[in-house]
């Protein structure tokens, strides 16, 4: 019982070499096929969990847990998992977690923009005044300045210690609850 074979691969070397295609029937192919997904997936996710290895969390929707990572991901354009993810290594990394990444890129584009039609001004001008040569510059670099200074904020702000944070509260008139 030969049969036509459209495709060459893993499946069908595997089929082969069982002799299934030669000598079985369609449910026995269709077993074999099965077969060899389960044990191709086994040993895809052995080799993952060697590589990136998985973990569980729980998260309650009772004490709301689930709700507020769940809305913070959402803020952030993130699914739960990556979001997770980001904001674990963020705090490892001491690193805030941009909210909207493409509104602090937009406003680093701004910035840069501005920068290059000072630079323009000043090419045209150097020529004929000297004085406002020194002006533009000093504009310059403090544009430069400001678009260090904007990333550097949205990207890490400073770090709330516990007794900053309990001084956030007081002001704020909240008790702490711990």
């Amino acid at each position: 019982m030969s049969r036509k074979r459209k495709h060459r691969g893993a499946v069908w070397e595997y089929l082969e070499a069982t002799g299934v295609l030669e000598n079985g029937t369609e449910e026995e192919i269709f077993a074999a096929k099965k077969a060899y997904r389960k044990d191709y997936f086994l040993k895809y996710k052995k080799s993952q969990r060697t590589n990136k290895p998985e973990f569980t969390i729980n998260l309650s929707k009772k004490n709301g847990e689930y709700y507020r990572i769940k809305t913070a991901a959402e803020r952030h354009r993130m699914t739960l998992t990556a979001f997770i993810r980001s904001a674990a290594l963020s705090y490892l990394d001491m690193r805030f977690l941009v909210p909207n990444e493409p509104q602090v890129a937009l406003l680093e584009q701004i910035l840069s923009q501005c920068l290059n039609e000072i630079q323009r001004i000043v090419g045209a001008r150097e020529r004929y005044h000297w004085e406002r040569l020194q002006k533009f510059e000093e504009i310059e670099k403090r544009i430069e300045k400001l678009e260090a200074e904007i990333g550097n904020v949205f990207r890490n702000p400073p770090l709330i210690t516990h007794d900053r944070q309990n001084q956030v509260f007081q002001k704020a008139g909240i008790q702490e609850t711990s």
